[in-house]
């Protein structure tokens, strides 16, 4: 049975409620260069990780630096705002009470991440942070690696199908959480260990695992 001591967590959707300036920029640079906007709806049917594959499916042959700059512009100046999602300070800060090391590992610009922490009152609860981890399978190894985690140890929580894939590539325990842009079904095609609704349900699961 593994006891638990690191958690390594996404930032969008599993933290914070980001989709509104995420889809807001997104169909902006789409309306740049001539294409459709898309509803909430429909982009988290097509959105995926690494974002690369995303942008190379729907904007074809438009070079990656270009639309990153045009999206970093159209997402700050989006009025849609970024929340943290329910239970996600309660979960942090029972992790800090039990002596879990928090990471993060996010593919979040680190602009973006440091003004979002730092005005939602997060970054205090992380022990390292790995931002613009375009394809986190290979992140997570750097990650691992440089703090010296025990694999069996450690748990990564996130709320895409890149995120468990990224877990079983260095057998870790993966936790897919349902609050963000993956579906539950997309979500059990990559088949995590644990699927929960929300970080209060995380919470519960260890609880149980101490007694």
């Amino acid at each position: 049975m593994r006891n638990f001591r690191n958690v390594i967590l996404d930032w969008s959707g599993t933290l914070v409620d980001d989709l509104g300036p995420v889809v807001d920029a997104t169909n902006k640079v789409l309306c740049h260069y001539g294409k459709s906007p898309m509803t909430r709806k429909e982009f988290c049917d097509v959105f995926c990780l690494p974002f690369i594959d995303f942008y190379k499916e729907v904007l074809p042959g438009i070079p990656m630096p270009e639309v990153e700059e045009l999206y970093a512009h159209f997402f700050e100046e989006s009025e849609e705002r970024v929340e943290v999602l329910p239970g996600v300070v309660a979960f942090l800060d029972f992790c800090r009470d039990h002596d879990l090391s928090i990471f993060l590992l996010s593919s979040i610009k680190n602009e973006h991440y440091e003004k979002q922490s730092a005005s939602l009152n997060l970054k205090k609860y992380f022990q390292r942070v790995y931002t613009e981890a375009l394809d986190k399978r290979i992140w997570i190894r750097s990650l691992i690696d440089e703090c010296s985690l025990n694999f069996q140890e450690t748990m990564f929580v996130g709320d895409m199908q890149h995120d468990v894939d990224t877990a079983h590539s260095v057998d870790v325990f993966s936790v897919a959480v349902l609050s963000g842009y993956n579906s539950e079904e997309k979500l059990l095609e990559s088949v995590p260990d644990l699927v929960i609704d929300n970080l209060c349900q995380l919470s519960d699961y260890l609880s149980r695992k101490e007694r």
